[in-house]
């Protein structure tokens, strides 16, 4: 899942499929999936931006004296 979600094109063409057989209309399962796998890249990029924040926050006070 953590190379799909770096990738939200790739994503939204395997997401198109199944949402056009569920909506019945290929444009608005294109659409979901677009959405869909752009708002997955984003949580995943601000999930990897706060790992990385608290990494770099912990090494700092262990530092401190």
């Amino acid at each position: 899942m953590k190379q799909l979600a770096n990738k939200p094109l790739f994503l939204t063409a395997i997401l198109a499929i199944p949402l056009w057989a569920v909506f019945g209309n290929f444009l608005v399962g294109v659409m979901v999936a677009l959405f869909a796998a752009f708002f997955i890249a984003m949580c995943r990029s601000l999930y990897v931006l706060k790992q990385s924040q608290n990494s770099r926050q912990s090494k700092e006070d262990n530092t401190k004296p």
